[in-house]
């Protein structure tokens, strides 16, 4: 008896933790590769991509290489906003969320308010042609949009390898 509430245990607290770990990720953040310009709404918040890294023919396919960020308010007055950052690549170890860093600029985009390098998360196996990664990234500041986000790619040569304004 004792070894089957036990066994039983085990099992709910491996359901419990493998449903958390399974995180619906917005269609939004998925969907084709971004082009500048473009503007989406996701989380009821405006994400525009003012400019960013041009991955030749895969720019305006509907799979390829694509880097999306979102804005999520906070839930209750106990937690933080949060940004939702997706992105896939064609190798696995570019997928790797440690090669990432994010910038939060005001609304002037003159003064840095925060900023975060990743730590290490390797990549999702791959769907398609490509391997994928998503992170939900607590913002420990009350960060109200309109604001810019700054990717940093450190597997680019560019400094600022894209930049995107989140507005209401």
């Amino acid at each position: 008896m004792k070894k089957s509430i036990i066994l039983s245990l085990f099992i709910i607290i491996g359901m419990i933790s493998f449903s958390q770990s399974i995180t619906e990720i917005n269609p939004e953040l998925t969907r084709k590769t971004w082009v500048d310009g473009e503007s989406r709404t996701i989380n009821d918040y405006q994400v525009t991509r003012i400019n960013g890294a041009d991955y030749g023919s895969s720019r305006n396919s509907t799979t390829g290489m694509i880097t999306s960020v979102a804005y999520k308010k906070a839930h209750s007055e106990a937690s933080h906003p949060n940004l939702e950052f997706y992105i896939t690549r064609y190798e696995q170890s570019l997928a790797n969320m440690r090669w990432f860093m994010i910038i939060i600029r005001g609304e002037d985009d003159k003064e840095k308010i925060w900023e975060q390098k990743l730590e290490y998360k390797a990549a999702e196996l791959p769907a398609g042609n490509f391997y994928w990664n998503y992170q939900l990234i607590d913002i420990p500041m009350d960060i109200h949009p309109p604001f810019y986000v700054y990717i940093r790619d450190r597997n680019l040569p560019n400094l600022t390898s894209f930049k995107f304004k989140i507005e209401e």
